[in-house]
């Protein structure tokens, strides 16, 4: 069996730094972009708690100083590496263009 998940281990304390963080209101701490706090979970662009130092290579899920706010999608294509993506990023968000010069 493997290893329990940090995580899951202590439900309550990571709802509350999850919500304590969402409150705040920041914008994604990987592309730098605003989050929609109000889209459901699972979405691409909704609101996740990003570990800077992954749990894998050592992070404290429930230190404060370790989070970020992060949109599902960057968070996923960061994967468990601590560094940012903000300048590898291959996808943006929709901006209207205009051909009127």
């Amino acid at each position: 069996m493997g290893k329990p998940n940090p995580r899951r281990q202590n439900g309550a304390r990571r709802t509350a730094l999850r919500r304590r963080v969402a409150a705040m209101g920041l914008p994604c701490g990987i592309c730098g972009k605003p989050i929609d706090y109000s889209l459901p979970s699972g979405r691409p662009m909704s609101y996740e708690l990003d570990e800077i130092v992954p749990v894998s290579k050592g992070g404290d899920p429930l230190d404060p100083g370790n989070v970020q706010p992060a949109h599902r999608i960057c968070n996923q294509r960061k994967g468990d590496g601590s560094r940012t993506i903000r300048s590898k990023a291959s996808f943006s968000l929709p901006c209207p263009t205009s051909r009127k010069w």
